[in-house]
């Protein structure tokens, strides 16, 4: 028997469908709750890791919210596996340890939107519905800590880094670099490798460790038109 195909995105008057990853059960709760309380989001399904089944998972899902500690694989790896996916969902990435280079990283992986768990709560739905209607959720990344991690890269990764960062799409880079859409995948695992290295992150200079701020202005719009 053939796997359906995914149901289109919600229409009018339809609750917006939501996949919750998390590995903590009474963190998934407390969000599965949360959400119930809200007329048009349900949330249809949930998962504690990060793994192939989980992203074929999300693609049922209008808007994936995935916590970034999920044990052997991250949620950084397991947004590149639903983005790979034909017409992914949006992903919403959050973490209790959210800051500026998990940002950057969350960028170059390909989240929609990033949310640190110490304002989750009635925001979590708010960046729900702003993913859910095409628009981000990601923070300004001061300029001194997008020169800290370019400089952890080689050449040509800093450009990627570098367009992605100012939020251009797969298409338009792929054409500006001359390289196919599975080398800018490829490359685009590597950078997110450099960027969040678990033993190096205690040593990050302080201006790359700096608090997401979804205020201060930026090339790419924090919410831009739908």
């Amino acid at each position: 028997m053939s796997t359906p195909a995914p149901a289109p995105r919600r229409s009018a008057g339809l609750p917006i469908h939501v996949v919750l990853v998390d590995d903590h059960p009474a963190v998934r709760h407390g969000i599965r709750e949360l959400i119930g309380t809200q007329a048009d989001l349900v949330t249809i399904a949930e998962a504690g890791s990060a793994s192939q089944a989980t992203a074929d998972l999300a693609r049922w899902a209008d808007v994936a919210v995935v916590d970034y500690h999920l044990g052997g694989r991250d949620g950084l790896w397991l947004t590149q596996e639903i983005k790979q996916r034909p017409s992914p969902p949006p992903v919403l990435l959050y973490s209790a340890f959210a800051d500026a280079p998990l940002a950057a990283a969350a960028i170059v992986a390909g989240a929609d939107g990033v949310l640190s768990k110490s304002v989750l709560a009635d925001e979590v739905t708010i960046a729900i519905r702003r993913l859910f209607h095409g628009r981000h959720y990601l923070p300004a990344i001061p300029e001194p800590t997008v020169a800290v991690l370019r400089a952890r890269l080689n050449p040509r990764d800093q450009a990627i880094f570098s367009m992605l960062i100012d939020g251009l799409g797969r298409a338009e880079i792929v054409s500006r670099l001359g390289i196919t859409f599975p080398e800018l995948s490829a490359r685009r695992r590597i950078i997110v490798r450099a960027l969040i290295p678990a033993a190096a992150r205690p040593l990050l200079p302080d201006p790359a460790r700096a608090p997401l701020d979804y205020e201060r202005p930026r090339r790419r719009p924090r919410f831009p038109h739908a």
